[in-house]
């Protein structure tokens, strides 16, 4: 075949392959192995007839190797791309890895090299190495660390252990896996550093893949002053991760109260971020502490020192001014409630000087179904839910009350367990009123216990019509057993 024939042959050649390619492209394929099939063209065009005439007779011989070896090389990657890749990109298996590629190309190109040398250059390659048994062993000994490493990558690359761009803990170092070769792994560390790992170390120690869900945790400990309420803490410090666009809803962060140290209240707040925004912790939670620090400032919490120092303590609340206030906050919603407006503002006074203050923090149960008590609660700040058990031990969320609403007066004037658990949704203050307070207060006024028996009255009703409530009698037997417990109690 002449030089013009040659060029022919291999210009529709590249034709083709450039066509593959770009229906590869638009259909996401991966693309052929093009540089190779054109080097392998190039060199069989070149390497004819006519540079055959420019060498000496015996470099006939090893100008056709070369070129069959190129071609058959050529061959066996295509073969592979045929058979392993494209099946991969249509999502028939994984993605083979390209050390398994490479290993595939080494042993069949050794295979056709030996028969390709022995047809050609009749040489016996096979003979030559088995014959040198010093040379055999010298070259075992040497190669048994390569090989483990060799070995090991192959592991790494088919395992599902990580992935490029994972950012992992190997051998005690931290960093983002850059690539793994047939020796070793390839990290990018924190600080802009390469670190080789070999592979057979990488297979002896523990991997922690921080990246194997695609998203990153971070975790915050932070403290504020025994002053502070928890809850009002948790709150504003969830806000604030909300707010932020790194930290992700799902999974949700998480803010708890970690434990009571010397001198703060230790707070944890768990977090997750994507892995391809931030793969290193160091930015996000410097950008959190920072917003922290202006989120203590604006409430005017203290971040205590975490050393011993002498300082001027700043004058504690005053206990009586803070009292007054309850009372006051009381007090506005005694006169908005339908059961104790109808007492003078001197009685409402009366009744707050002689009951108590109690807090509750969110999911405590403030009262609880089966339990005795003597007494009722005026809910001044917060929200609580009324939850009762079924018969079959499920709970049923009977109802929700806000601050100025009134529970417990069932216990309180039958004399009887608690008929249902109430469960503070969030922090609550209460004004505690017991049954004596309540009994010298509808002495004065008996309009009051008008009032409470139509309260009672609608709580029965409503824990009956969802079928958790005991029959009862009419409402006017449910005063007369109301003002029967109140003079005995007289008495």
């Amino acid at each position: 075949m002449d030089l013009l024939h040659r060029i022919g042959v291999a210009l529709l050649a590249t034709v083709a392959l450039v066509a593959v390619a770009e229906i590869c492209r638009r259909r996401r394929l991966v693309l052929p192995p093009a540089r190779l099939v054109l080097v392998a063209l190039a060199s069989w065009v070149v390497i004819g007839a006519e540079t055959r005439a420019l060498v000496e007779p015996m470099a006939h011989r090893w100008l056709d190797l070369a070129v069959l070896l190129l071609l058959c090389l050529t061959a066996v990657r295509l073969a592979l791309w045929v058979g392993l890749e494209i099946p991969s990109s249509l999502g028939w298996w994984r993605r083979p890895p390209k050390l398994l590629l490479q290993l595939l190309m080494a042993g069949f190109g050794g295979l056709i090299a030996v028969v390709l040398v022995r047809q050609i250059l009749k040489i016996e390659l096979l003979g030559l190495l088995t014959t040198s048994a010093v040379l055999t062993a010298v070259v075992g000994f040497a190669s048994q660390g390569l090989l483990r490493d060799l070995i090991a990558g192959v592991e790494l690359q088919l395992g599902t252990h990580f992935a490029i761009g994972d950012l992992v803990d190997l051998d005690g170092n931290q960093g983002l896996v850059e690539s793994v070769s047939w020796r070793d792994t390839t990290l990018r560390t924190f600080a802009g550093t390469r670190l080789l790992i070999p592979n057979s170390k990488v297979t002896d120690e523990v991997v922690v893949n921080h990246a194997a869900y695609g998203y990153k945790n971070n975790c915050i400990q932070v403290g504020f002053e025994y002053s502070i309420p928890p809850g009002q803490v948790r709150a504003m410090l969830l806000t604030l991760l909300d707010n932020h666009p790194l930290v992700l809803s799902d999974p949700e962060p998480v803010v708890q109260l970690k434990e009571f140290g010397d001198s703060a209240i230790i707070y944890e707040l768990q977090m997750w971020h994507p892995m391809g925004v931030d793969p290193w912790p160091v930015a996000l939670r410097s950008e959190l502490l920072e917003q922290i620090w202006y989120l203590a400032q604006r409430n005017g919490w203290t971040i205590p020192w975490p050393i011993r120092d002498l300082r001027i303590a700043p004058p504690p609340a005053d206990p009586e001014l803070e009292r007054k206030a309850f009372q006051a906050t009381a007090l506005a919603w005694l006169s908005r409630n339908p059961i104790f407006n109808v007492l003078t503002a001197e009685q409402q006074g009366q009744l707050i000087a002689s009951s108590s203050r109690v807090r509750f923090g969110a999911g405590e149960s403030i009262v609880r179904e089966g339990d005795g008590g003597n007494s009722l609660f005026l809910l001044v700040e917060g929200r609580v839910v009324i939850v009762k058990q079924r018969g079959d031990g499920t709970e049923v969320s009977v109802l929700e009350l806000d601050a100025g609403e009134v529970f417990g007066e069932m216990t309180l004037f039958l004399d009887a367990p608690r008929s249902a658990t109430v469960r503070a949704l969030q922090e609550c203050d209460l004004l505690q009123v017991d049954r004596d307070c309540m009994s010298k207060l509808i002495a004065s006024n008996p309009s009051l216990l008008d009032k409470l028996a139509e309260q009672v009255g609608q709580r029965l009703d409503g824990l009956k019509a969802i079928g958790t409530g005991s029959q009862r009698e009419s409402r006017p037997d449910l005063l007369a057993t109301m003002r029967l417990l109140l003079m005995n109690l007289r008495n």
